[in-house]
């Protein structure tokens, strides 16, 4: 049998930063003296414990981490709460909170940013890859955004992306949504890497979800994570 879900997943994360148009958001207090920002960005959850103990996993590895607050301080209690408020994101205004927390990492003494997310998160980490000049590198888990409102040809940042073998979200995480992925960025001559994890299924990086975590390929997929960020933020 499935275990529950850890009660993170439905818990409002801590907001101890605003930027910008007065976005709330988390700002990892680990590695506080970096000059290398990251932009976590959230699930379809919302900014929970979750996320922001995520931040704070990577923020451990040398990094600036900064959660902004996509939907201003909602967070869903299921799986149909979330898909409700997803269905009316605002895709360009979640798009331009992420390049505003970006200018705002750079603000704080960062020389280069990141930018890092997970299921919906991952699919606007490739948006943002597509149009937020402030970003050197990005790094999206299970998601795909549509290619013909982001297109490919407007990426030049270098991207790796994670997804699970065993995912079943067809169109937007499963195999054959990454291996479009790959082939579309590949013909447009940008710089990209898929590493398809076998064993894994959708958010196989959420400790916070037994049922779907896997944390050996969690534990590889962050350091992969933190070694290419070393690379190109550097």
């Amino acid at each position: 049998m499935a275990q529950p879900d850890a009660p993170e997943v439905f818990a409002n994360g801590p907001s101890n930063v605003t930027f910008g148009d007065n976005i709330p958001g988390y700002l990892s207090s680990v590695s506080s003296d970096s000059k290398v920002g990251v932009v976590v960005v959230q699930e379809w959850w919302g900014m929970n414990i979750s996320i922001t103990k995520t931040a704070d996993i990577i923020a451990a590895e040398g990094f600036r981490a900064l959660v902004p607050d996509l939907y201003r301080g909602k967070v869903a209690k299921n799986g149909e709460e979330a898909g409700h408020i997803l269905s009316g994101l605002d895709w360009p205004k979640a798009v331009a909170d992420i390049r505003a927390a970006a200018q705002y990492l750079l603000s704080i003494g960062c020389t280069k940013v990141g930018v890092t997310g997970f299921c919906m998160g991952g699919a606007l980490t490739i948006a943002s890859a597509t149009s937020v000049d402030e970003l050197s590198a990005a790094v999206p888990f299970y998601g795909v955004p549509d290619l013909s409102f982001w297109p490919a040809s407007n990426i030049k940042v270098p991207i790796l992306a994670h997804f699970g073998r065993d995912d079943t979200m067809k169109g937007f995480s499963d195999p054959e949504a990454a291996e479009k992925l790959e082939s579309t960025l590949k013909a447009a001559g940008k710089d990209i890497q898929i590493h398809m994890w076998d064993g894994a299924g959708h958010a196989f990086m959420n400790r916070d979800r037994p049922s779907a975590y896997r944390p050996e390929i969690a534990a590889q997929a962050l350091k992969e994570t933190t070694d290419f960020f070393k690379k190109h933020l550097a």
